[in-house]
């Protein structure tokens, strides 16, 4: 790029980079920090607040260069091009970098400058290009955090309410990206999964059948909660390869648009060959882009817990032999089992708690917890006390 080009549109982001957003402290906010000589890397889905929590972090650093590389006048960019920055600016040496795998060949300019003394803060959209980039020349050079949608602690702040059922069918009805819990966009769900699905997976990969990947993303959403297999996928959209098909689900996870969650097994082997269940990274999101889970509030509320839990922990499973068990998760190195039912009733209280005991007598567990909407009372599943416990009271 001409320097003088650049130099114009740094000041245009400069502007936008001093802006003030209606914000909160997220609950991230503690675990990081931009004083070590390392490269600060914040991963998660377009729209969570990857850039807005940054320029939080960074308001009280006197001089900072921000540029957001997802900009189409960017598109001319090269590695050289960051040392016109610093050009450019040259008392500045703490950079937010906002999406720069959009840059090729970033990473090596990041390691060099890392050695000068600057320091970089970076986002990106996309968890594979950032590891596989981040796995060649920034290794032992970079901390990587995971930045999600709100989560109802974050919601019930936002909004200055306590946690209670009405909060969380507040919560229910917005879901938890931020922009959306502020300002109510209309369409704003569809419009972020087409970007997602166009711009973070198609064009990245070079995919030319667009239509068929997002089918196959509508159909997972779609069936958040329930089992998946890679063949039965493509038989039902007529993909020839299963291969194409897995590819196309590691590209959803790798966006966050998706989570896999495989069945506890003790063998990893058996893990990988088994079927998987599937969550999306927002509730809302999942009942926006879907035409079947909008009364279906079990599933909806099996996806909330499961995001709880991906926020503590990758070590996520469910249990199923005779019975099913929604999770089972792993901690510090205890395995925990939570069992997830809108309501509990005569109708099915001995299948939730069979499920649960399967796993109890399976696993040994340090913590066992029945979540449902709003029932509270203590259950005696072989001999042991679990506590069944509101979603609003859980997750607080």
């Amino acid at each position: 790029m001409l320097q003088d080009e650049l130099k114009s549109l740094l000041e245009d982001q400069r502007l936008y980079f001093k802006k003030q957003q209606e914000t909160i402290d997220r609950e991230i906010s503690s675990e990081i920090r931009l004083d070590i000589p390392l490269a600060v890397i914040l991963t998660g889905i377009r729209r969570a607040g990857k850039s807005t929590l940054l320029k939080q972090l960074m308001k009280d650093k006197s001089e900072v260069g921000y540029v957001h590389f997802d900009d189409p006048r960017f598109s001319a960019f090269e590695v050289a091009d960051f040392y016109k920055i610093e050009q450019i600016w040259p008392n500045i040496h703490q950079f937010q970098f906002d999406e720069i795998q959009q840059i090729d060949g970033w990473e090596s300019y990041v390691r060099q400058g890392l050695e000068r003394g600057n320091r970089y803060a970076i986002t990106g959209s996309n968890a594979k290009l950032l590891s596989l980039e981040l796995g060649t020349l920034l290794t032992g050079r970079h901390i990587t955090h995971e930045v999600f949608p709100f989560s109802f602690r974050e919601f019930c702040r936002f909004r200055e309410q306590n946690a209670s059922l009405d909060s969380f069918q507040e919560y229910l009805a917005v879901g938890g990206f931020p922009e959306f819990v502020a300002y109510d966009i209309p369409r704003y769900h569809t419009e972020l999964f087409k970007d997602i699905i166009q711009r973070d997976i198609a064009v990245r990969n070079g995919i030319r059948n667009v239509q068929e990947l997002t089918l196959v993303a509508l159909h997972l959403l779609n069936n958040i909660a329930r089992p998946y297999t890679l063949n039965k996928l493509a038989k039902s959209y007529g993909i020839k390869s299963v291969n194409t098909v897995s590819n196309f689900v590691k590209f959803y996870e790798d966006s966050y648009l998706l989570f896999s969650v495989p069945k506890f097994d003790f063998s990893f082997k058996k893990q990988q060959v088994n079927e998987k269940k599937i969550y999306a990274i927002d509730a809302k999101f999942a009942q926006q882009n879907s035409t079947q889970l909008q009364e279906d509030t079990g599933r909806i509320l099996e996806n909330l817990v499961f995001l709880e839990i991906r926020r503590k922990t990758t070590q996520i499973w469910y249990y199923k032999k005779n019975h099913e068990c929604d999770f089972i998760y792993q901690l510090d190195g205890k395995y925990h089992a939570v069992q997830v039912c809108h309501q509990l009733n005569a109708d099915n209280l001995a299948r939730e708690t069979a499920g649960m005991q399967e796993a109890m007598e399976d696993v040994e567990l340090a913590s066992t917890t029945f979540v449902t909407t709003k029932q509270s009372e203590d259950l005696h599943i072989a001999d042991k006390k679990v506590a069944c416990i509101p979603f609003f009271e859980w997750a607080k």
